[in-house]
């Protein structure tokens, strides 16, 4: 269930070893052992940051259960929270939302930016809204000065290639390094390595890494289901990556 990746090649030290955990498309319905060990899987990670990319529930009434695993993952450990497409189209009321992530350490990001320190370094993190929504990376990095180290959440991987230039000259001096994304479950059904089926927002992704742009982007398989409730050829996954910051 954890898959495990080496952000880049840079000398390793004490100080530069961030540790990353991302969780993507929980579709919690409910609190049971199987959300308990998914808590306790991320807590032996030990990670510095968690961050939870979108989808984690899709119901309003799922929201209790979704705050029992929060509340079950190491508090002192740094969260932040983009929105997927799920939360919107269940009407979850955003108050709400922001209250529950604030309450277990966690930071919901709507278009925008955050540094977090990590020892002698920081990195950049900026949250993008969903595409059922409206997803600004010029607005989310408003006020922000550009950083060594950036990261980009977006929950629909397809926002990847809806980058203008202008955007993308706009954003020149950031040099985000890396994207995580999800949305996609991987497929959710994979025949002989092949998703035919794929929600709206996933563009010509799936899974995996994608390097053949300016920003380095990783697709989470993710955790849960949706519309259909199994998972065929498809694992699901809990994300950690190791990243040496400059």
């Amino acid at each position: 269930m954890v898959t495990r990746y080496q952000l880049n090649q840079q000398f390793a030290y004490k100080d530069n070893n961030f540790k990353i955990v991302q969780i993507s498309d929980l579709h919690l319905k409910q609190f049971n052992n199987r959300a308990q060990h998914i808590a306790e899987q991320i807590n032996k990670l030990n990670p510095n940051v968690v961050l939870f990319t979108g989808d984690s529930i899709d119901k309003v009434e799922q929201l209790d259960g979704f705050e029992r695993f929060l509340s079950l993952l190491n508090k002192q450990t740094a969260k932040y929270a983009i929105m997927g497409n799920w939360e919107y189209w269940a009407g979850v009321d955003l108050k709400r939302l922001t209250q529950i992530y604030a309450n277990h350490n966690c930071r919901l990001l709507i278009n925008e930016s955050i540094l977090h320190n990590y020892s002698e370094r920081s990195v950049l993190i900026t949250g993008l809204d969903d595409l059922v929504s409206k997803p600004d990376l010029i607005k989310s990095l408003q006020g922000v000065l550009p950083q060594q180290n950036h990261l980009l959440l977006a929950h629909s991987p397809a926002y990847r290639d809806l980058f203008t230039r202008d955007e993308l000259a706009k954003i020149a001096q950031y040099k985000p390094q890396y994207m995580l994304s999800g949305h996609t479950h991987g497929g959710q059904l994979s025949l002989f390595g092949f998703a035919p089926l794929r929600p709206n927002g996933s563009g010509r992704y799936v899974s995996g890494w994608y390097r053949d742009g300016v920003i380095a982007m990783y697709v989470s398989r993710g955790l849960g289901v949706s519309v259909l409730p199994v998972r065929i050829g498809v694992v699901p996954e809990i994300s950690y990556f190791e990243w040496f910051l400059n």
